[in-house]
């Protein structure tokens, strides 16, 4: 296990230990947790989006936006299953950033044998991001407990692409694979904007 997992491992961590240490206060949580939603809706649009559109065209912004709207459109489809639908979308952004993390991992893995420091770099800053975003989906509805048990199951599944990385690099350019991302990244969107939807358990 190398230093650079280690670290990116330290980083999917670190967002939600700042956020939790500044939820002391109610005031000051409530203005951060707006902030960062904000600042994790950009994050998705700016760094995610782009790695499915460039290798799939304009295809790929069809399906995120089919991500977005699907858990809305089954709402609607079944009459006051709205928490069931928001429910729905969360378990799929989850499912979406456990793949996330292992083709992280991956990655991380293929950019020390090409020895490409700046892939290894950009992998390990968006972690700080991809924690926060676990966080802010999993936190207000299910609590700290599976809150920190997903960001270890993050963090198992990172380790898991690092030491398979043979056979989950080439799932990277699939484009089945793109495609599902696309639609899930939508419905991470989903999850983030609408999270005050669903009651905690």
């Amino acid at each position: 296990m190398t230093s650079v997992l280690l670290l990116s491992l330290a980083m999917l961590f670190a967002g939600p230990l700042l956020f939790s240490w500044f939820s002391g206060s109610h005031s000051v949580a409530r203005a951060v947790d707006r902030t960062i939603v904000v600042v994790l809706v950009v994050m998705v649009v700016a760094l995610l989006i782009p790695e499915i559109v460039l290798p799939l065209g304009p295809w790929a912004l069809g399906l995120l936006v089919l991500g977005y709207l699907l858990p809305g459109l089954l709402e609607k489809a079944v009459n006051r299953a709205a928490e069931t639908m928001h429910l729905f979308s969360l378990y799929i952004a989850l499912a979406g950033l456990l793949l996330h993390a292992m083709l992280d991992g991956a990655g991380l893995a293929g950019s020390e044998t090409q020895q490409s420091l700046g892939l290894a770099a950009a992998i390990v800053l968006h972690r700080f991001g991809v924690g926060m975003m676990l966080w802010m989906i999993i936190q207000p509805v299910f609590g700290n407990r599976a809150a920190w048990l997903t960001l270890v199951a993050m963090a198992v599944a990172t380790v898991l692409g690092f030491v398979f990385t043979e056979s989950l690099l080439p799932l990277a350019g699939d484009v089945f694979i793109l495609s599902l991302q696309s639609v899930i990244i939508g419905t991470i969107i989903h999850s983030l904007v609408h999270r005050g939807h669903v009651h905690r358990h």
